[in-house]
């Protein structure tokens, strides 16, 4: 089982936002929980958002991949994470060189050549060797592939299996090879808010992390 650890949030104060690891847990199925709101400001002017967390681990798991599989309902906002296992803040990060992982959705995939085009421009968190993972709308993993190489919206693949990933949406994952007992992964979060966003929407505006490994 893999549970989601809280760190310090202070959207204010970037020498204060993210550090180490809490013994703060953060509940599931309950809204704002991990995150804040978007405030109504930026939510107006548009901006950017940075969020830490740590997943840890209480059993011994291999081959862990964390990405999003479900992409945010809002359509002005893009959400991307990036592995940082360290205990930094937020004014510590090198953000121009940070490697973003993101998600996106299949709109066409010719099986033959090995080859899905995306609904969007991915090759700024798509890379060569990546692995993408395919979820369906239910969140669950279906199949996932290895990067050969990107060019805009087209992705293809080094191998494929019979999965027709057509219309599911895929991820670029945070690849990591084992977790041990307690053990634990810092990631952060990039919220990228569009001007104009309802900050307060009904239903409230959310996306979707997925955690998938193996037992060792």
């Amino acid at each position: 089982m893999v549970e989601f650890y809280k760190t310090n949030i202070d959207e204010f104060d970037a020498s204060k936002n993210g550090g180490a690891i809490t013994d703060d847990i953060a509940e599931d199925g309950v809204k704002n929980n991990l995150l804040a709101d978007v405030r109504s400001r930026m939510a107006e002017q548009g901006g950017e958002k940075f969020f830490k967390f740590f997943i840890k681990s209480t059993t011994n798991i291999v081959d862990v991949g964390v990405a999003i599989s479900q992409l945010s309902t809002s359509p002005t906002e893009d959400v991307y994470i990036s592995l940082q296992n360290d205990d930094k803040y937020e004014s510590d990060l090198d953000k121009e060189s940070m490697r973003f992982y993101g998600g996106f959705v299949v709109d066409s995939y010719d099986k033959a050549n090995k080859k899905a085009t995306a609904t969007i421009d991915v090759s700024d968190f798509v890379k060569a060797d990546d692995t993408v993972t395919f979820y369906n709308s239910d969140n669950l993993k279906i199949v996932s592939f290895e990067v050969d190489s990107v060019s805009a919206k087209e992705i293809t693949f080094k191998e494929v299996d019979d999965t027709d990933v057509a219309s599911l949406t895929g991820a670029s994952t945070v690849m990591i090879d084992a977790l041990d007992t307690d053990a634990t992964a810092g990631l952060w979060i990039k919220q990228k808010i569009g001007a104009f966003t309802e900050a307060m929407e009904q239903n409230l505006d959310n996306f979707t992390l997925n955690v998938w490994y193996d037992k060792k």
